[in-house]
């Protein structure tokens, strides 16, 4: 297994941290977007400070991903604490809170052995009593005590209890839209579709809205027949992840949808891991379009096929909302963007989170699905422009850099992307995880990294078309692209026997991703 080459980003933050600690800092916080590898930084930063760690999960099946995750940045020698569990005397032990917590396994984990770095994955839950219990323990709040370093995509909570309480500092922070715009996250499209909700009627419970009241509120409004219209007119074909504040409104929604031809299914936060599986087994692999969720899969849930999410949880919380968003965010290939549906009132209160409150951008710019987020922002700094100059005298133009990647499909356990003289291949290996291979004219197939999830591969691999500098051909939004197909390509076509060379509709881009697939299909993958 190759580790993952770091980006600009996550060296950033490993610098950031191991300055926090030089400076005598014990306890910081590491704020990364869902999506962008946190948990490779964490590894990382593991791996140099040396020593026994503890990495700390509020749920037991977060762990299994941890370990893989884990695995990836080069970190395979792990042990769990967790359910029957008890290796308490690992170098690098996994641990479910809810496990560690007793008063038992706690006094074992202690007498194990001193840690030297304690992680808090998903930190935003890190105010919880049965986190200070264990921090107490190890002694994090005590001179000399681990170095204690919490990840989250978001430092808010919804009940407004501050992270202060336990970290002495933001260590590093980096937010969803530079990321955007760098490629390393999908652009996201917005729409609003209003319901007819009396908000006199919704409390305010723990500082979000009661959600038994929003049910009610939403079901009065017809939320599950507007939900599956706006679906089937803005999003249809789109694999969507649906969030809703009950069980009965989620079940009724997958049930119209169901009505309408789109395959849906349930999950909710009563069922086990064991009866979830199958459904986002089928959500994977295209069986099922929509899951109607409630409840659950806010976070530690990655599926990066995900391209449409749909908000029927109106919320005040700006974290919950971006873990809601966080679950259509991650690249994948052939993805262009996000889109999401903000489902809330005719007249939305101020502090309802909705995606242009979110990114400090005017409604009118970010809705009806015309424009992406970065598209977005930059028409509203050409309004800006004008407004304050009276016309645009430049307008910042980014090659590139956030546009998409044009990724070909095979099958769903091979996919490429075009470069000058060659191309970028992902290939699923028979463990689940994926390696990047690089093939050149004249040269042997090359592998760049291994044992990645999708995720992290893709991005790997148009990481490194970055630094090769072929932008034209990989790109999605190429002008080139639109262009009737050329002579040579169809004569080329025609000596591969592809029948569409005789197409007159056939498209620069079209008969380039036909070349591709002919050319890829010879390619082996290397030992």
């Amino acid at each position: 297994m190759t580790a993952p080459v770091l980006r600009n980003y996550q060296i950033e933050a490993l610098a950031a941290i191991e300055s926090f600690a030089a400076e005598g800092g014990r306890r910081g916080l590491v704020v990364l977007p869902t999506g962008t590898g946190k948990t490779v930084v964490f590894a990382e930063a593991i791996r140099r400070r040396g020593g026994r760690a503890l990495v700390l999960a509020h749920r037991d099946e977060l762990l299994g991903q941890a370990v893989h995750k884990l695995a990836e940045a080069g970190i395979a020698e792990v042990g769990k604490v967790a359910a029957k569990a008890d290796d308490v005397g690992a170098g690098v032990v996994l641990a479910s809170v809810q496990t560690v917590s007793r008063d038992r396994r706690l006094a074992r984990l202690v007498g194990a052995g001193a840690f030297s770095t304690v992680v808090v994955d998903e930190a935003h839950h890190v105010v919880a009593r049965s986190y200070h219990k264990v921090l107490d323990a190890l002694g994090a709040f005590e001179d000399g005590g681990p170095l204690t370093l919490g990840f989250t995509a978001t430092a808010e909570r919804g009940d407004r209890r501050g992270l202060g309480e336990v970290f002495e500092k933001i260590v590093y922070s980096r937010t969803m839209l530079p990321m955007i715009r760098q490629g390393y996250l999908a652009d996201l499209r917005g729409l609003q579709v209003g319901l007819d909700i009396d908000w006199r009627t919704v409390r305010t419970t723990a500082g979000d809205f009661n959600a038994g009241d929003l049910g009610v509120s939403l079901t009065a409004a017809k939320a599950p027949e507007h939900v599956v219209e706006s679906y089937r007119r803005h999003g249809e074909g789109r694999k969507a992840l649906a969030f809703f504040p009950t069980v009965a409104l989620a079940t009724e929604t997958a049930e119209r949808f169901r009505g309408a031809g789109v395959r849906a299914e349930v999950v909710d936060g009563t069922m086990s891991p064991e009866e979830r599986a199958p459904i986002l087994t089928r959500l994977r692999s295209g069986e099922t379009r929509v899951v109607c969720n409630c409840g659950v899969l806010t976070e530690g849930f990655d599926e990066p096929s995900i391209e449409a999410v749909l908000i029927a949880r109106p919320t005040k919380s700006r974290g919950l909302y971006v873990q809601q968003l966080g679950r259509g965010t991650r690249p994948y290939p052939g993805k262009s963007d996000c889109l999401v549906m903000d489902f809330v009132g005719a007249t939305a209160q101020h502090n309802l989170v909705t995606l242009p409150s979110l990114f400090g951008l005017p409604e009118d710019l970010l809705d009806k699905a015309q424009a992406t987020v970065t598209e977005a922002e930059e028409a509203h700094e050409e309004r800006e422009q004008r407004r304050v100059q009276g016309a645009v005298v430049a307008r910042r133009v980014e090659l590139f850099k956030r546009r998409p990647m044009h990724w070909v499909s095979l099958d769903p356990e091979h996919f490429v992307l075009t470069l000058d003289s060659g191309a970028m291949h992902l290939f699923a290996d028979a463990d689940g995880r994926w390696r990047v291979v690089e093939v050149r004219q004249g040269k042997r197939p090359e592998t760049v990294a291994s044992g990645l999830d999708l995720g992290y591969a893709q991005g790997a691999a148009e990481d490194r078309v970055r630094e090769l500098g072929a932008p034209h051909l990989a790109s999605a939004r190429a002008p080139w692209r639109r262009r009737p197909a050329s002579d040579k390509q169809r004569q080329y076509l025609a000596r591969l026997r592809v029948e569409d060379a005789d197409d007159p509709s056939l498209t620069a881009g079209k008969a380039s991703d036909l070349i591709t697939a002919a050319q890829a299909r010879k390619v082996r993958v290397p030992a």
